[in-house]
C-alpha cells in the first residue's frame, strides 16, 4: 500500500489484525497494534480492541489480553458490552472465575446490562446447576430483568429443569415473576414441541391478576 501511494486507514488496520488473529499470527498482530496506538492518522477504536481480545483471549494468552485491554484504556478506549463478553468468555474457558466476578462487578457499578450472550457465557463456563450458586455468593445484583434473562437463556438452550428452578429462586431473592417470565417461559416450551407444558402454563398465567 505504501509504495502504491495509497494511505491505509483505520479499517484497512482493523481488517489485517482480524485477518492475523484468525491466523494465530500473534508476532504481526501485536506488531500492528503497537504501531496503530503510535500514530495519529489510524488510531484503534472499540472493534480494534475487541478483535483483539478475542483473539488472546481465545487462544488462553490470558496475560497478553490483559496488557492490550490496559493498553486500548489508556489510550482512551472504552470498552462496551462486547469487550466484557469476550472478557468473560476467556476467563470462564480458562478457569478464571474470580477474574469474572471481578468482570461482572464491574459492570454493574458501571450499568452495562448483561446481554443474552453475557448470560450464556456464564452458563457454559459454571455449569448449569452452579450458575446460580456463583451468582448468588457475589455481589452481582439479582432483580426481575436478571431471573428473566436466565429463564430465557435456559429455555434456549432446552434446560427446562434448570428454567423451572429458576422461578423457585426468584422467590426466595424476592423477585416475583412477571408476565414476562412467563411468556418467556411458555415461548421456549412451544419451540420445543412441550405443548402440554405451555398450555398448562398459559392457564396458570391467565389465572393470575394483572397477567392476563
Amino acid at each position: 500500500m505504501e509504495i502504491q501511494r495509497i494511505k491505509p486507514n483505520t479499517i484497512t488496520y482493523n481488517t489485517l489484525l482480524d485477518a492475523y488473529g484468525k491466523a494465530k499470527r500473534f508476532i504481526e498482530m501485536e506488531s500492528l497494534l503497537v504501531q496503530m496506538l503510535r500514530q495519529r492518522e489510524c488510531q484503534p477504536d472499540e472493534w480494534t480492541m475487541n478483535s483483539s481480545l478475542r483473539a488472546f483471549g481465545g487462544s488462553g494468552q490470558i496475560e497478553m489480553m490483559e496488557k492490550c485491554y490496559e493498553k486500548f484504556l489508556r489510550a482512551g478506549i472504552e470498552p462496551n458490552i462486547k469487550t466484557f463478553n469476550i472478557l468473560l468468555d476467556s476467563y470462564g474457558k480458562t478457569g478464571n472465575y474470580e477474574k469474572m466476578s471481578s468482570v461482572m462487578q464491574y459492570m454493574q457499578k458501571y450499568h452495562f446490562s448483561w446481554t443474552l450472550v453475557t448470560y450464556n457465557i456464564v452458563i457454559d463456563a459454571f455449569g448449569r446447576a452452579a450458575v446460580i450458586r456463583f451468582i448468588d455468593n457475589s455481589d452481582v445484583m439479582l432483580d426481575t430483568v436478571f431471573f428473566n434473562c436466565l429463564v430465557d437463556s435456559y429455555g434456549m438452550m432446552g434446560c427446562f429443569a434448570e428454567m423451572k428452578g429458576v422461578i423457585e429462586m426468584m422467590k426466595r431473592s424476592g423477585c416475583e415473576p412477571d408476565k414476562i417470565t412467563y411468556r418467556t417461559m411458555i415461548k421456549a416450551y412451544t419451540i420445543s414441541g412441550m405443548t402440554s407444558q405451555a398450555k398448562e402454563l398459559q392457564n396458570e398465567l391467565a389465572s393470575l391478576r394483572g397477567f392476563s
